[in-house]
């Protein structure tokens, strides 16, 4: 890279997953020596999630390349259709813009195109937030999938740097960035109260919860079950409720009829929005009583607010749990009880998010610069597997947070 820029993309397919790249992209995007491209695919293209592309351009980002096409969240066969016509356009876009790194944050199935179409065209992946676990979705595949495809790594804490180590990964590959979509808590301006009061149609001076379940792609045949009794649930405790839509996953239609219902049938004490986007998203958390529901939010975000969160069934089931969290099954006196603990959860102290401290971008963007100017092309797309030896073999990277 010495004498002229690095050419770094990155790609997004879903809301959640732009958020973790958000402060990433305007750093690369601002770095006199990154040539920056940005491709967008997947549910942001999709009007009944919002059309969550417009939340990019808001944010004042260029879309390079346009991954676009309708899929159907109803059908698992749709799903993987997609992926396949996803990974022949991203091989398009990506021969065009020859980018030397392609950088992807998460979990979620768009990665396996953005995987393959790299592997096939020898481009090296970076990949924020591989070694977490999730044992109830399919997501816990693709992510572990998605590390093996990629050439760097960079990890929200020790124990998921640990867990890519164990995967054969080289220590020089790892560093222990903490998860940058904390950064936006220390970086973006919140909306104030009365801008969510207008935002969201409602008064939060009353307790209010922040609610967003999601489909649990591994217990498809128990989602609707699951929805109607955290529905049960809401309805029997008097307080308002923000709800938002599910990810665009497998089921996910369901659940948003569902959802749709419930406020139709709750006019003056529910909202129930598409996409809030991470903006307002994120200014409703210190606003509310808590978070409800089975979102990775709760875990990654809300302990940097000391709020609680009512985390319900196995879709994040493995991860680090900051003293925010209060499991519950999906069951609605489990629910009912985890809310009615959230009411008295003391929100004074401070909560320590094991998930980072909100300055991981520089971070990355560091570890990535020293990366290429020691190593090669050749020398990054070539691995070594490392077999662990005893029990301290899952540890020791190339860079940890400090």
């Amino acid at each position: 890279m010495q004498g002229r820029p690095l050419r770094i993309c990155a790609v997004t397919g879903s809301r959640g997953e732009y958020g973790a790249l958000r402060w990433l992209i305007k750093d690369l995007s601002a770095d006199p020596g990154v040539r920056f491209k940005l491709i967008v695919m997947g549910s942001h293209w999709l009007k009944d999630y919002g059309f969550t592309y417009r939340e990019i351009e808001k944010d004042g980002f260029s879309i390079d390349a346009r991954v676009v096409g309708d899929f159907d969240t109803r059908s698992a066969v749709s799903l993987a259709h997609a992926v396949g016509r996803w990974t022949a356009k991203l091989a398009d876009a990506l021969d065009k813009m020859k980018p030397e790194l392609v950088i992807v944050a998460g979990d979620r199935y768009e990665l396996l195109a953005v995987g393959a179409a790299c592997l096939l065209l020898l481009i090296p992946m970076a990949h924020i937030s591989g070694g977490e676990t999730t044992e109830g979705a399919i997501d816990e595949q693709i992510r572990h999938a998605v590390t093996k495809m990629s050439h760097l790594h960079f990890a929200s804490n020790d124990l998921s740097a640990g867990r890519i180590r164990q995967m054969g990964e080289e220590p020089w590959r790892i560093c222990v960035s903490g998860d940058p979509g904390l950064d936006t808590l220390r970086r973006l301006k919140f909306l104030t109260k009365r801008e969510l009061e207008a935002l969201v149609g409602l008064d939060l001076s009353k307790p209010t919860a922040l609610c967003t379940f999601h489909p649990v792609t591994l217990e498809a045949d128990r989602n609707e079950r699951h929805v109607k009794e955290l529905l049960k649930a809401l309805d029997r405790v008097s307080l308002q409720y923000v709800l938002t839509f599910p990810n665009a996953d497998h089921g996910s239609h369901r659940v948003a009829a569902l959802l749709k219902r419930f406020a139709r049938n709750h006019p003056k004490t529910v909202r129930l929005v598409p996409s809030l986007g991470q903006h307002a998203y994120l200014s409703l958390m210190p606003a509310v009583k808590m978070m409800i529901g089975n979102s990775s939010s709760g875990l990654w975000e809300a302990p940097s607010f000391n709020l609680p969160a009512v985390n319900i069934g196995n879709r994040q089931k493995g991860r680090l749990r900051a003293k925010n969290i209060i499991d519950v099954e999906c069951a609605a006196p489990s629910i009912i009880k985890g809310i009615r603990r959230g009411l008295s959860y003391p929100r004074r102290g401070i909560c320590r998010n094991p998930y980072g401290d909100g300055r991981s971008s520089a971070r990355i963007q560091k570890f990535i610069k020293r990366i290429f100017s020691k190593k090669d092309r050749e020398s990054i797309l070539k691995k070594r597997f490392v077999t662990q030896r005893g029990p301290g073999g899952a540890y020791g990277v190339e860079c940890r947070m400090g």
